[in-house]
């Protein structure tokens, strides 16, 4: 049964810091080494500071930028830069955003969930995770003790029940962040609301949308340290923002793959051996043409239940790849071309940032092979809700990078201490 609770949220103190935009962030694993310095400069108590610091060739052991994190955080907290709520609440959570010429809104809310095992039938995740992330995020986390951002999160209500729920909350901030998406954040201290959204939430079953890394580092600290106490401790709980999936505001855009670095010979059997799995149906383009990358997205987009790709190599074609087998019921389009490649270079694992890379924008990805930054990019549609809930209830998990969940939550908004209990 899931367990869902308020508690007193660490936000930025307004009287001490009055633009959120120069103090928040996205999501440590989309920010480049080029945002991080933009970051880093672009006002001392930037949150980018404790989520994602800088290694110097100082560091050690002890002295790093995880304890500078902690740090950090801890000198925010005593200085009054960040403040702890006085009295637990549940905090809502709006944005709003234009995608494709259409404005649209979604509402959720921040609260602490009990952490479940995955396999428990209560918190499903449904991508695969890379290690490095993990034992970065725990790193980060036993510093601090704190969970620093939210993990993402989908639950079903199709009659809108508790979204009624979390109308009429006080507006604590309001911002828009520099891709012109709206941040307002409220705060629910109303006892029968807060007792009402709990009870709602407990036959829910929940989604992991962004955040397995963090899920998984929270499970990981959770275990490292039990034992130790029998209260009731913060490390049972972590902090979650919960979205009803029946929203028309879940955006899933696509994440497209990007090779390079390959040998010659491996380039050369990917583009021989392509024709064994896919019908290949060549696009003409010109280079910067528009209206060809719009015309592929559509094709790619309009093969439903039948996985299709687009692939470029830089040169005056595009290639549109349709699968010749039939796929499984719950076989998603990430996992098939994973399985082609694998089998394509004989069970070479492609190592992310040097020889595969994901982007979510097209244009970016067919840029970066124009310019001869990688050698191959492979276009895909976005995955629906409708397939990430089949799978994700049937056990399956998806390879990495299989969904982007836009826009992203907002780092450095809503923080949570663990110490001090729950």
């Amino acid at each position: 049964m899931l367990e869902i609770r308020p508690f007193p949220a660490v936000i930025y103190n307004s009287d001490k810091i009055d633009d959120l935009t120069k103090v928040t962030t996205p999501p440590y694993d989309v920010i480049s080494p080029k945002e991080q310095d933009f970051y880093y400069t672009l006002d001392p108590y930037n949150i980018i500071r404790i989520i994602l610091g800088k290694d110097f060739p100082h560091d050690s052991y002890k002295k790093n930028k995880y304890s500078r994190a902690a740090r950090f955080f801890r000198e925010w907290l005593k200085v009054g830069i960040l403040k702890k709520e006085k009295d637990p609440a549940i905090y809502v959570y709006d944005q709003e955003y234009t995608l494709r010429g259409k404005r649209k809104k979604r509402r959720g809310f921040m609260a602490l969930m009990r952490l479940e095992d995955l396999g428990s039938g209560v918190v499903f995740p449904h991508e695969e995770t890379f290690p490095g992330p993990q034992e970065d995020r725990l790193m980060l986390l036993k510093s601090c003790h704190a969970n620093l951002s939210p993990i993402f999160s989908l639950y079903s209500d199709p009659s809108f029940s508790l979204d009624e729920c979390l109308k009429g909350s006080k507006t604590l901030a309001n911002l828009r962040d520099r891709d012109g998406v709206g941040h307002r954040l409220g705060r629910i201290r109303d006892e029968d609301k807060i007792i009402r959204i709990c009870q709602m939430m407990k036959d829910k079953k929940i989604f992991i949308a962004d955040g397995h890394h963090r899920y998984k580092t929270a499970l990981a600290f959770r275990n490292e340290e039990r034992g130790r106490s029998s209260s009731p401790r913060g490390e049972d709980f972590v902090l979650m923002y919960f979205l009803n999936m029946e929203s028309d505001a879940v955006t899933v855009l696509p994440v497209h793959r990007m090779l390079g670095n390959l040998s010659s010979e491996e380039l050369a059997r990917i583009k021989s051996r392509i024709k064994d799995f896919f019908q290949v149906q060549i696009l003409e383009r010109k280079k910067g043409d528009k209206a060809a990358e719009k015309e592929i997205m559509q094709m790619i987009g309009i093969a439903e239940g039948t996985p299709r790709f687009g692939m470029y190599l830089g040169d005056d074609k595009y290639y549109i790849l349709t699968l010749k087998r039939k796929p499984s019921l719950l076989e998603v389009d990430s996992a098939v071309l994973n399985g082609i490649l694998k089998e394509i270079l004989k069970n070479k694992t492609l190592r992310k940032g040097e020889e595969i890379d994901f982007v979510k924008d097209a244009r970016q990805a067919l840029n970066l092979v124009e310019e001869g930054r990688y050698q191959m990019t492979l276009l895909l549609k976005p995955l629906s809700l409708k397939k990430l809930r089949e799978v994700s209830l049937s056990g399956r998990i998806m390879p990495p990078k299989t969904s982007y969940f836009y826009p992203k939550l907002l780092t450095g908004l809503v923080m949570r201490d663990l110490k001090n209990g729950v």
